[in-house]
């Protein structure tokens, strides 16, 4: 989705470059380089892919009484109505107009601090004029030293991401305010899930979405989450099939758990086999970002699944990713502690048996971090220091989730936050820009739901993941339901790293990120002296500066360099 708005003077009516006007709300016009789908009714505007809440079919255009409602209460009304990747536009009587991001996976959109336009893409914020070379350091900063933590800083100064199930004013100043929040949907006591409840809530956000599509081409790696993805879609009248990465070594050969989930669901799978030579890390981004994208290690699994899925004529990517997300996997003692203040000291204690089963520890080792975290508070984001300088080091950036976790429960607080860490995945690889890439595990009323489930419940008897493993044993061969490891790509990343250790080194120590005293470059000189089976995952730390230098270089124009 190609789009910007723009909220401008008349002298500045004019369409930059490749940009033309599609529509027009008041004093905003819609701006795309592209066709863009959307529909008009009164004064709102749909874009993406919507379904309505009372029976979860197609939203392509809203009725006239819901424009209406739109008009009078805005995204209150939306985001209790309406859910999918989508956003909505309208103008308000008073003559404001606002743009809704939907909740949980919405599509990206980005603002300009004085509110005058927002846009999708960093060649369509350039058209519009705006100057998007001027790096933020303390944001850059932040985004390394609290990992995964996707806040409305992009990294580019004077430029900010609205943030799924926010709402921005076009105007100047811009405001920003929340729609959608998880606390909302976090029940005091937890309520218990129901296993049939569960796989009903999961096959309905599956099918809703295989609607939307012709063709649907779902990456299925065998795990637990792809393959639940899978047992749904069997279950639909979609056309569809599934594809799976090969390494050439076993940590990323998992061939054998798809074709059993394949063969189960009866459905066509394609191999893709990776190259043997390691990935350069010191590769060109692909596309431009306005912020950093995903493991640029893995680009070329990302050109292959896009490949394949143009090559199928899928209209979109279908992915698990969020399972272990939505379906608890929590590996600490939060559970513990909920189960000890929700259900009683006797939940606990299985809460904990549960725990030592899934970490490989006693249960009174459980306690121990149970008891810890009752006395003392987790901080809310972890923080990881290597390899960072102090000059921009700061406290955890700002994000509306954190507003009021305060008053939600230990158990709750660390749901959300597996929500939070999976948020920048969705959109973190280039193939997003090429073929709509849909986590119907993160649908929002399945999330909403999970909010809801007693945390200790999702891994009850010590297993992950253990309360959708039982809502789908009938639906999934035993392989997979019993398998308990992950696949990895380790066999890629650590040849990339000790071929290329001289060239890394040079290239951070030299790049913008030391430039800017981001980093400390006497530590990266001593990790990059060292090969990877010397560093623990310091080398994967490394690898992730360098992504960021990437990103940083390709916004500010810099040139960058392959390595061997």
């Amino acid at each position: 989705m190609r789009i910007a708005f723009e909220a401008r003077a008349a002298s500045h009516s004019e369409p930059r470059g490749s940009l033309r006007e599609v529509a027009r709300l008041a004093h905003v016009r819609l701006l795309s380089d592209a066709a863009v789908a959307f529909s008009k009714k009164g004064n709102t505007l749909l874009f993406g892919w919507a379904f309505r809440r009372s029976d979860n079919r197609a939203c392509d255009e809203l009725g006239d009484d819901e424009a209406r409602e739109i008009e009078a209460r805005g995204a209150e009304w939306a985001v209790k109505h309406l859910w999918g990747n989508y956003l909505l536009a309208w103008k308000e009587p008073a003559g404001d107009v606002h743009v809704l991001r939907s909740p949980v996976t919405g599509p990206a959109l980005f603002f300009a601090e004085d509110g005058a336009c927002a846009f999708s893409h960093l060649e369509i914020g350039k058209a519009m004029g705006l100057s998007l070379d001027r790096l933020d350091p303390a944001a850059i900063d932040a985004q390394l030293r609290f990992p995964i933590l996707r806040g409305p800083a992009t990294g580019i100064a004077m430029v900010r991401e609205l943030l799924a199930g926010e709402t921005l004013m076009m105007g100047s100043p811009a405001v920003v305010r929340q729609a959608w929040s998880p606390w909302s949907f976090t029940v005091r006591p937890p309520v218990e899930a129901s296993l049939d409840e569960l796989r009903r809530h999961v096959m309905s956000a599956v099918g809703a979405w295989s609607t939307r599509f012709e063709r649907v081409q779902l990456e299925l790696s065998g795990g637990l989450d792809s393959s639940i993805v899978a047992a749904s879609l069997a279950r639909t009248r979609a056309t569809w099939r599934a594809v799976t990465l090969v390494t050439r070594r076993p940590d990323g050969d998992e061939r054998r758990y798809a074709h059993a989930v394949a063969d189960h669901a009866d459905i066509a799978l394609l191999e893709i086999l990776l190259n043997a030579a390691p990935p350069d890390p010191l590769a060109a981004l692909g596309e431009p970002r306005v912020r950093p994208g995903g493991f640029g290690l893995i680009d070329e699994s990302d050109i292959r699944l896009c490949e394949a899925a143009e090559g199928y004529g899928a209209g979109a990517i279908f992915t698990g990713v969020g399972g272990d997300n939505l379906f608890g996997y929590i590996i600490s003692a939060a559970p513990v502690v909920d189960a000890l203040r929700f259900a009683g000291l006797g939940a606990a204690w299985r809460a904990a048996s549960d725990l030592g089963r899934l970490t490989n520890t006693h249960m009174l080792e459980a306690w121990r971090f149970a008891i810890r975290r009752l006395l003392k508070r987790p901080p809310p984001w972890p923080r990881d220091e290597r390899f960072l300088a102090s000059r921009h080091a700061s406290t955890v950036p700002e994000h509306p989730w954190f507003a009021d976790a305060s008053a939600a429960s230990d158990g709750q607080r660390a749901y959300v936050g597996m929500l939070m860490r999976i948020l920048p995945f969705l959109d973190g690889y280039d193939r997003a820009f090429h073929v709509p890439v849909i986590a119907p595990l993160l649908s929002q009323p399945l999330v909403e739901y999970g909010l809801g489930v007693p945390v200790w419940q999702w891994s009850a008897g010590g297993h992950d993941r253990s309360l959708a493993r039982k809502a789908f044993a009938g639906d999934l061969p035993a392989l997979v339901l019993q398998r308990r490891t992950k696949g990895g790509l380790e066999s890629l990343f650590v040849p990339a790293y000790d071929r290329n250790r001289a060239h890394l080194r040079d290239f951070l120590q030299e790049g913008l990120l030391a430039a800017l005293g981001i980093i400390d470059c006497d530590a990266i000189g001593a990790a990059t002296a060292r090969p990877a089976g010397a560093l623990d995952n310091d080398y994967v730390r490394i690898l992730q500066l360098v992504d960021m230098e990437r990103w940083a270089r390709s916004v500010a124009g810099a040139p960058t360099a392959g390595g061997q």
